[in-house]
C-alpha cells in the first residue's frame, strides 16, 4: 500500500514539475536562446523536483529498497 501511494505520489510530482517545466520553453517567443532558456529551467524548483520524482518513481517500480528477505524470516 505505501508503494501505491509513492508511485502516485512521484508520478503527481513528475506529470506537475514537467508540464511546468514545457511552460518555460514559452521564453523562445521572446527571443531567448536555448541555452539560456535551458539554464533558466535547470536552476528552477520544478527541476529538482522532476528529478526527485524520478529517482523515487524508479525505486517504487523496480523494487529498490526493499528487503525481501525479512518477511521469509518472520515466517
Amino acid at each position: 500500500m505505501v508503494r501505491l501511494f509513492l508511485f502516485l505520489v512521484s508520478y503527481g510530482l513528475l506529470i506537475l514539475s514537467v508540464g511546468n517545466l514545457i511552460l518555460y520553453l514559452n521564453y523562445r517567443t521572446l527571443g531567448y536562446t536555448w541555452i539560456v532558456v535551458f539554464k533558466f529551467m535547470a536552476q528552477t524548483a520544478a527541476f529538482y523536483v522532476a528529478i526527485g520524482s524520478i529517482v523515487v518513481l524508479c525505486a517504487v517500480v523496480l523494487d529498490l529498497g526493499y528487503d525481501k528477505t525479512i518477511n521469509k524470516d518472520k515466517m
